[in-house]
């Protein structure tokens, strides 16, 4: 596999008329042949070849696409193992309990377990992914790893084992949602966008099938090797692929234009620098700590009526007991119908500036906050049980994905960003659900405790993206049509506090730098 890979990499530079030579700072670089035999970085030489008709350069752009689209296909896959694992952790913990010999909320501990390994997986993947490391090996090591895993589930009879399970799970997945996010956006750069989105939608429609395999199989065993066999599967297409993109990163799609100007702007602004060495991770990360608070209170919410909803059945009686598989069902089909209909929204919004994604998501979430609001209010109706489990389905679905796309809008890629925001996310995956079986079992609100936090979350992100719109600077003017140049003044602006006159030198200046480069070429 080493051998074909090398040979690949090789292929699809010659392609391009250039032979590899690795650079002392890690980045490829090319000494074109073709030419005067000047050795330069490949990014200005492979924009002025695609400009100047060189006759292998369209032919190397469908290389690039066609690996670039196995990749997406890849990621997306993997993102589905991960909403398959959370939702059947959630929707087995009642039989997993009852083989331990207890209950599903008197075991609520096992999130706990689960967030001590989503933590410690979202907080290695900063380092774990980082070049010159080859992140598609590492998430086809984590899938085989996930699927031993899974098939040890069903034959767990001690409390201790299944805490330890969970761990073990919570980390594995924390890994590789984490890095499907962040070679998402190293392989496709500033087009990432609906990329993350389908992510999210993979995740919706594999977490869907889970009850459906529950229905169909009636096996705890035959559930979770169906599992097992579904992330083999797809580590197997993952390692198939001839090349790892560290090894091509130059061929791909640019990241942000304000991670090229960031050291320069540093050194040039010393009074912002000043500011930051006394709280840095803090002001480097602003808008990633929001956004990860965000996505906290969406997936938390998510797992937790995805973990209780079939208990909440069967205590409450608002429908028949033997229904609490469908309202599952339900719950998972509604999430995955709002994916989709977000994710083509946001491919409309590909071209818009950035406050229409605000808008767009602040309408999903006061959708699913009125589908909770109104469970809450006839919580003895059966219709506004239905009725509320749909539309916070249809409502959170797609919320996710459009903070995914706010990410990558607003924040410069990066292994740290991403990995906070997939922190959050894994932590409150696990910290939600516990806290809402402590609520549950020591206070006189009982089950309702889950349409409760369900709906808080869904209110408390909207909050929190106003005040990520404010930290941002998000004030697009009214002639903005969302057009790259100024959205990328506007990161830039946003990112280090400059004015608009100053991002758009910065910016004239780096287009400058690179023209000259080209020219030299």
């Amino acid at each position: 596999p080493g051998g074909r890979r090398n040979a690949a990499v090789s292929a699809l530079q010659m392609a391009g008329g250039a032979a590899p030579d690795e650079s002392d700072d890690g980045v490829v670089a090319t000494e074109d042949t073709s030419l005067l035999g000047n050795t330069t970085k490949t990014g200005a030489t492979t924009s002025k070849k695609a400009r100047t008709g060189c006759p292998h350069a369209e032919e190397e752009d469908k290389s690039i696409a066609r690996l670039r689209l196995w990749w997406g296909v890849c990621y997306a896959a993997a993102m589905g193992v991960c909403g398959i694992v959370l939702v059947a952790l959630g929707s087995t913990l009642s039989s997993l309990a009852a083989d331990c010999g207890t209950t599903s909320t008197k075991v609520g501990t096992v999130f706990i377990a689960r967030g001590i390994g989503a933590v410690t997986g979202a907080l290695s993947c900063a380092r774990l992914y980082a070049p010159p490391r080859r992140g598609n090996l590492v998430m086809v090591a984590v899938l085989v790893a996930l699927a031993a895993i899974l098939l040890v589930m069903p034959f767990v009879r001690s409390t201790w084992v299944l805490h330890l399970t969970w761990f073990a799970l919570g980390t594995c997945t924390a890994t590789l949602d984490t890095g499907c996010q962040i070679m998402t956006r190293k392989v496709h750069g500033v087009h990432a966008g609906p990329w993350l989105g389908a992510n999210t939608v993979s995740f919706a429609i594999a977490g869907a099938f889970v009850p459906l395999i529950e229905l169909v199989t009636g096996k705890l065993f035959a559930q979770y090797a169906t599992l097992a066999t579904i992330a083999v599967l797809n580590a197997a297409a993952l390692f198939a692929s001839p090349v790892d993109p560290e090894q091509i990163v130059d061929r791909l799609p640019p990241r942000l234009a304000v991670a090229a100007t960031d050291k320069k702007r540093r050194s040039a602004d010393s009074k912002t620098r000043s500011v930051q060495k006394k709280s840095a991770f803090v002001k480097r990360y602003p808008l990633e700590l929001i956004f990860g608070a965000t996505v906290f209170w969406l997936i938390g919410g998510k797992v937790d009526t995805t973990s209780y909803v079939a208990t909440y059945v069967k205590i409450t009686n608002i429908v028949a007991e033997k229904q609490g598989s469908v309202a599952l069902l339900v719950l998972w089909i509604a999430i995955g119908v709002g994916r989709l209909v977000g994710l083509r929204d946001q491919i409309a919004l590909k071209q818009r500036p950035t406050r229409a994604i605000y808008l767009h998501l602040t309408a999903w979430l006061a959708a699913g906050t009125l589908g909770m609001l109104v469970a809450c209010l006839f919580s003895k109706k059966k219709w506004a049980f239905w009725v509320g489990l749909a539309l916070y389905g249809v409502g959170n679905g797609p919320c996710v994905g459009y903070v995914y796309d706010l990410v990558n809008r607003m924040t410069v890629a990066s292994e740290m960003g991403m990995s906070i925001v997939m922190f959050g996310l894994n932590f409150g995956a696990s910290l939600i659900p516990y806290l809402t079986t402590v609520v549950w079992d020591h206070t006189a609100a009982g089950a309702e405790t889950l349409i409760y936090i369900t709906l808080l979350s869904m209110f408390i992100p909207m909050p929190l993206l106003l005040l990520s719109a404010t930290v941002g600077n998000v004030t697009v003017r009214d002639d903005d049509d969302g057009s790259s140049s100024s959205l990328k003044e506007g990161l830039l602006a946003s990112q280090h506090h400059l004015t608009p006159q100053k991002a758009t030198e910065v910016l004239g200046d780096e287009e400058d730098d690179v023209d000259a480069a080209e020219d030299r070429a």
